[in-house]
């Protein structure tokens, strides 16, 4: 395997994992105030671009470095929890044994403004895949 430096000298990749993860930050953060001009229940305090460029940076540490670290890292770990975390909030928590029959709160607020504990997750499973890609596995050779 090709450790992380190795993997990191070509500029191309981080233009372009940069520029996916930021269209998708901002594509996830325009749904939330979509949905939040639509729903009756849910206001948006405050002026609109203020309130955008905070929901922006929330939905970049939610969305954007798990991105990031794939397509720049091939670290895949961030990326799954990133899914799972986005199921929860958006399909399971309908689910009436695990939430409310409408859901408990706006789902977009929960996966946006936990981001500094999915940023504490991501980084605990991006170090373990980069430890056990980069550890090596002696194996015992049978002399006959």
């Amino acid at each position: 395997m090709s450790s992380l430096y190795e993997s990191s000298s070509s500029r191309g990749k981080w233009k372009r994992s940069i520029l996916l993860s930021s269209v998708a930050s901002v594509v996830y953060t325009g749904l939330v105030f979509g949905y939040s001009t639509l729903a009756p229940d849910v206001q948006i305090t405050g002026s609109f671009w203020p309130s955008f460029g905070i929901g922006l940076l929330f939905a970049f540490g939610t969305i954007g470095v798990p991105i990031v670290l794939w397509i720049r890292y091939r670290i895949r770990g961030p990326a799954i929890l990133m899914g799972f975390v986005l199921l929860f909030w958006h399909v399971l928590i309908y689910v009436p044994i695990l939430g409310a029959e409408g859901g408990d709160a706006p789902a977009f607020a929960l996966v946006l403004f936990w981001a500094p504990f999915y940023l504490l997750a991501y980084a605990l499973l991006a170090g373990g895949e980069y430890w056990l890609r980069r550890r090596e596995v002696a194996t015992a050779v049978l002399q006959t």
